[in-house]
């Protein structure tokens, strides 16, 4: 196997084709090029820089690491997946090829400038064995000390059935009552859903902006609200490779004319993953969030999709749709050598606030959860 580090976006590029096909097969939605590169332009820190394994066979692409490099102060260096709060991202290797990846990607990693001293592999599947792979299979006689520090349920709904019938007639009878009866106040308001197509991106990333910024003022922290301009880019290059392909879902939900709900999806492989959303308050009673995400399902039966990830968090929206758990880790791989005593010294007092962080989201009931987190939004507010 040939293994390469490419730092150049230019060089990135040219993989898109290979690096594409690569997500497909592996069906990770964010770890797609279109998702890692427009990050990569438009939301990577100042001083970030790409550090990108490729690992070819012959010529054939066959795993790929999407890295980049940050250097934390008193010189610490972290090697993190791009994309950071995306969703489920991960490295990619041609399937029953990841162990042999992960040794190439580790030797690659051990020759490299600046050397890491942490591999942070975030926001992935537990059910991945990237962090062991690449632990039992590091060069040298020594292994990374791993720690999984978070971990977070993600949601999931199985698409076996061959409608939207036959998968709301698996659900309770509550259940289907609710969504059907939703479904016609909606049609009966003049409601109309749709995706968006190259012809209406623009205008629907806006409104899903939007829409999403007011839903959640006042509310808490999102990551989309804080930087909206760079997040709208990165929808717009994410969408503008995709929505025709159908793999970019912008769901929207208009009545005469105007959007009251925009919720996003993005789909490789068979698994549609949903992104995040936002909706119009006037509009609650007809349960916005649940029926977009109603109406993305059977879009996703008459595609042939297989399941639909609804992305970490437990939220009761959520729930109500699920009938699986597919969680996600945070892991941490601190490189052997020297540095290694100094890199655990810096590190286990955030490991000890993130391990705080989640014993008391689980003492704290969801209204306190977030009542917290209004206050400590109006106390940065005050600071500012």
């Amino acid at each position: 196997m040939d293994r390469e580090l490419l730092t150049e976006l230019d060089a990135l590029e040219k993989l898109v084709p290979q690096w594409d096909a690569l997500a497909v097969r592996n069906k990770r939605p964010t770890s797609s090029p279109a998702w890692m590169l427009g990050w990569l332009r438009h939301l990577a820190p100042p001083t970030a820089s790409a550090r990108v394994v490729t690992v070819r066979e012959s010529g054939e692409l066959i795993g790929l690491a999407p890295f980049f490099v940050n250097e934390r102060g008193r010189g610490r260096v972290d090697y993190r997946m791009m994309g950071e709060s995306l969703p489920r991202t991960s490295p990619l290797a041609s399937p029953g090829r990841e162990w042999e990846v992960a040794e190439a990607i580790g030797a690659t990693l051990e020759e490299a400038a600046p050397h890491p001293d942490v591999i942070a592999l975030e926001n992935g599947p537990v059910a991945s064995h990237w962090s062991a792979a690449l632990r039992d299979t590091w060069p040298g006689p020594m292994h990374p000390v791993a720690r999984q520090y978070l971990i977070q349920a993600s949601p999931t709904i199985s698409l076996h059935q061959s409608s939207l019938d036959a998968w709301l007639a698996d659900r309770s009878a509550n259940f289907r009552s609710q969504m059907r009866r939703i479904r016609r106040q909606f049609s009966a308001a003049g409601g109309v859903a749709r995706m968006s197509t190259t012809a209406t991106l623009e205008t629907d990333v806006k409104a899903f902006m939007r829409l999403h910024a007011e839903r959640w003022e006042g509310r808490g922290e999102s990551s989309i609200a804080a930087r909206p301009e760079e997040m709208e880019r990165l929808f717009l290059d994410a969408g503008g490779m995709h929505v025709e392909a159908h793999r970019f879902r912008l769901c929207m939900l208009e009545i005469d004319g105007r959007p009251i709900s925009a919720q996003l999806f993005s789909e490789s492989g068979g698994e549609v993953l949903y992104f995040n959303g936002g909706w119009d308050e006037r509009f609650a009673k007809l349960k916005p969030a649940m029926l977009g995400i109603l109406y993305a399902i059977e879009d996703a039966l008459l595609r042939g999709d297989e399941r639909i990830d609804l992305a970490p968090g437990g939220q009761q929206y959520k729930l109500r749709f699920a009938d699986g758990n597919d969680p996600v880790a945070w892991t941490i791989l601190m490189t052997p050598g020297r540095r290694l005593p100094l890199t655990a010294a810096r590190v286990t007092p955030m490991l000890a606030r993130e391990a705080a962080r989640e014993t008391a989201k689980r003492l704290l009931s969801p209204e306190n959860a977030d009542r917290m987190r209004r206050i400590r939004n109006l106390t940065k507010r005050g600071h500012e």
